[in-house]
């Protein structure tokens, strides 16, 4: 999750490569100074995707027509959005939206206020955040001043920046504005290498790591972030994505392009922009991956379009904000959870508030909410991946042995169970309810058992030996340039290398507070957890 959001955010950054279109990077400038505005977005999606399903034909066609968003932006701290659809009537058939009134969507922001209603909704509900206009105001400087420098480096500059000449753009308050019409073109092989570029750029810039540090965007369970590591993983990722072989990708039928376009006023101020991406996809690709039929169009596309306009820029802009006796807030509802009927009979917002949350209990006796594996464990046991004792613990320091992970990889791996027989020395010694994990594990390759004909199922499994299982059910490539840099790299076995090497550039393991990898040191039940975690959640293999 959070390599898709470093991702995104590095696509964020791709207009600030363009030196060859001064006047471009000007209006970028400006636009980091705007306070209030008012606009309007139209988002799109368009693909020849074949379903059959008539609930999700009903979303694509109603994708297809398009979502509107209007903002009015009064300052940083207050603002009023309106969500809604063009064409809403293909949703409103399908059963998706119950109401016999459009939907749509109605959001304020007052200060750590948001106030929410759809149309099928009588009142606003209120949440108080613990937002601060200080903190707030302080972030804004710190992703202004990153961005500035940004803007300012020359090493990387996009080859297809076009000036079209001047326009006129009609907008939505009736006015209409002269402008400059610039296109950016971007093709799969600079998309690439412009990511490579951004997110290398973005590892050397403690600010932004420590951004991410302060402001965790996309929390995931058991991941800490911390400036060291938000550099290592942007910098990783570059490396990952310098391998892919975009001509190879194109051969396969896969190919990617992006198209902005930027309309600027004499004040050099955006009035009007429009992004499309589009993405081609092999039909036998997404068929493997059961999406499609194998019969269907031979080629996938998806073209996600966002058409944006921009007027009032850093003028007054006033709204009515939602009075006190049209909204309740959560904390009245805790106290007078009667009032839930006042949103409606048909109401959205009143069915998500009188929901209450099922309270949280330790998964096992001896896990308790403190413990540094806390998250993996619970989620793991909700998944059916672990399991506790009799007793109801979890014995979390327990060593654990080779049949015990065997049954957890095979389960946390999603492996097709096998009951092939098994043909070394010790089978008779495996316990009947590790007998088809072992007998899966065998089948797909995960383990080969040892030189001498056994597999030693109750025997103590080493860290070596977990990552090295894990892995291979990853089907993750172990030929890679990453140097390991643990202070025991010489007590890591020969065979193993490659596998830790593998596990560690990818996030999935890293060393104790010494830097210490520990390869013959028994894997505890704890520790197992947090690497199944990992291998499920946390990691993104590279091709």
């Amino acid at each position: 999750m959070k390599k898709i959001f470093l991702l995104a955010l590095s696509f964020l950054l791709l207009t600030a490569c363009t030196p060859n279109a001064p006047l471009f990077t000007q209006a970028m400038v400006k636009a980091l100074d705007t306070q209030s505005f008012e606009s309007k977005s139209t988002v799109t999606l368009d693909t020849n995707l074949p379903v059959e399903d008539e609930k999700v034909k009903s979303l694509l066609a109603t994708l297809k027509s398009g979502v509107n968003i209007q903002v009015q932006q009064k300052d940083e701290q207050s603002g009023h959005v309106t969500i809604s659809l063009q064409d809403p009537k293909p949703l409103m058939e399908s059963g998706f939206w119950t109401s016999d009134k459009e939907p749509a969507l109605d959001m304020y922001v007052e200060g750590d206020k948001t106030y929410l209603k759809t149309t099928a909704d009588n009142k606003f509900l209120g949440v108080t955040t613990d937002a601060s206009g200080q903190v707030a105001a302080e972030l804004g400087a710190t992703q202004k001043k990153l961005f500035e420098a940004f803007l300012k480096q020359t090493e990387f500059s996009l080859k297809d920046v076009q000036t079209l000449g001047e326009e006129t753009v009609q907008l939505p308050d009736g006015n209409s504005q002269k402008a400059t019409h610039v296109r950016i073109s971007v093709n799969f092989q600079e998309a690439v290498d412009f990511l490579v570029f951004a997110l290398d750029y973005a590892s050397k810039q403690p600010e932004l790591a420590k951004l991410f540090e302060d402001n965790s965007f996309v929390p995931v369970p058991g991941e800490e972030l911390d400036v060291e590591s938000i550099q290592d993983s942007l910098a990783q990722m570059a490396e990952e994505l310098k391998a892919v072989d975009v001509k190879k990708w194109k051969a396969e039928g896969w190919d990617v392009a992006i198209q902005y376009d930027a309309w600027i006023n004499a004040d050099k101020e955006f009035v009007q922009d429009q992004v499309t991406l589009t993405v081609n996809a092999p039909a036998a690709a997404l068929a493997e991956s059961g999406l499609v039929d194998a019969d269907g169009p031979p080629s996938i596309t998806f073209a996600l379009t966002m058409k944006n306009q921009v007027w009032n820029i850093n003028k007054d802009v006033t709204y009515p904000v939602p009075q006190a006796d049209q909204t309740i807030m959560t904390e009245d509802l805790e106290k007078n959870p009667e009032r839930v009927e006042e949103f409606g009979e048909e109401s959205i917002i009143g069915m998500f508030a009188s929901m209450e949350p099922t309270p949280q209990e330790p998964p096992f006796t001896d896990v308790p909410e403190t413990h540094w594996a806390y998250d993996q464990i619970s989620l793991l046991k909700d998944m059916g991946v672990v399991n506790g004792y009799a007793d109801g613990e979890f014995r979390p320091n327990r060593p654990v042995t080779r049949s015990e992970f065997i049954t957890m990889a095979v389960k946390a791996l999603g492996m097709e169970p096998s009951q092939k027989a098994l043909s070394f020395k010790d089978t008779n010694q495996i316990p009947a309810w590790a007998k088809e994990s072992w007998q899966t594990a065998v089948q797909s390759g995960l383990v080969k058992g040892y030189a001498d004909g056994t597999i030693r199922p109750d025997q103590k499994i080493s860290r070596a030996e977990m990552i090295t299982i894990l892995v291979r059910g990853l089907e993750m490539p172990t030929e890679n340039g990453f140097k390991l840099n643990y202070a025991d790299l010489n007590q890591i076995p020969d065979w193993a290398v490659p596998y830790v090497k593998t596990a560690t550039s990818n996030g999935l393991v890293k060393g104790d507070a010494n830097n210490r990898f520990a390869p013959q040191k028994n894997a505890s039940r704890a520790e197992v957890a947090t690497v199944l975690f990992n291998s499920i959640f946390g990691v993104m293999p590279s091709e």
